[in-house]
């Protein structure tokens, strides 16, 4: 079994599973020049087959990736695969790494959460799910079938070993790469479009799924606990933009006579009190 113990064994073959890692409390973190770059969509029209996806890498800018500047992963004039799909997924490298779908695994605890009150009133929880009828009395709004497959999926790591792609063997000799997580996780995502879309609708606070047309896009925050948005949101965050109408705070303060600023102008925050009792 990998050790664990110290960086240089990490980096040394055999390399430790993501699981083991994780349990030894040690810091894992995504190789900035790997999954972060991926432009990944995951629209009504993606096709399981990488080659066609539309999977792109983002050139980096200053500060962040940059989401309008994109070459394809896959070149086709070439017939080869972008550089990046060569490199460690993390830093340290890891064998394996068993990924699961953040919004589908956690699509019951929102839609029991959103209809927490109307549950209530219908003599709690328990009272509609002993009904069998599949119904929230308390609106009438249909309980989703949560899981109609897998949620998590395993990768397994061919890099490190050999020249090319998936020449690397087999076992902890070899490390987790881009195009081994996402040749991967890819088709098995597009398999279950229709339950991300159910579980983003129930997140968001629709009594239904998100519309099939919705541009999705893959975040990588998490290499283990996978999340989806929807596109505008995602080049948002990827951009580090503020939401829609968000006024940076300190633009509303202004200066006090002692060199500080403060949203009630001439008195610092902790001397509003003080204020009060004066006027």
């Amino acid at each position: 079994m990998a050790s664990v113990t110290s960086d240089a064994q990490v980096q040394q073959p055999p390399y430790p599973t993501y699981a083991a890692i994780s349990e030894a409390k040690r810091v894992i973190k995504p190789n900035r020049s790997g999954l972060p770059l991926l432009y990944w969509p995951l629209n009504a029209d993606t096709p399981a087959t990488l080659k066609a996806s539309g999977l792109a890498v983002m050139a980096m800018g200053p500060k962040h990736p940059d989401p309008d500047v994109l070459t394809p992963y896959w070149d086709a004039s070439a017939g080869t695969w972008h550089p990046v799909s060569k490199q460690p997924i993390s830093e340290p490298k890891v064998s394996e790494i068993l990924v699961q779908m953040r919004d589908v695994m956690e699509w019951e605890r929102t839609w029991k959460e959103l209809h927490w009150e109307c549950q209530l009133d219908d003599n709690r929880l328990e009272y509609y799910e002993q009904q069998g009828d599949g119904l929230c009395h308390g609106c009438g709004v249909p309980k989703p079938a949560w899981v109609t497959g897998d949620v998590s999926i395993l990768v397994k790591g061919t890099g490190g070993g050999g020249e090319g792609e998936g020449e690397g063997g087999e076992g902890g000799g070899c490390f987790v790469t881009v195009h081994d997580y996402v040749s991967t996780v890819h088709p098995w995502m597009v398999g279950r479009r229709g339950d991300i879309l159910g579980a983003l609708g129930t997140s968001t606070g629709r009594n239904g799924p998100l519309a099939q047309e919705t541009e999705l896009m893959v975040r990588d925050r998490i290499m283990d606990w996978l999340s989806l948005e929807k596109r505008e949101e995602w080049v948002r965050h990827t951009k580090k933009q503020p939401p829609p109408g968000w006024i940076n705070p300190r633009r509303l303060m202004q200066p006090n006579g002692m060199g500080q600023l403060s949203p009630f102008g001439g008195f610092p925050v902790s001397h509003q009190g003080e204020r009060n009792e004066r006027d």
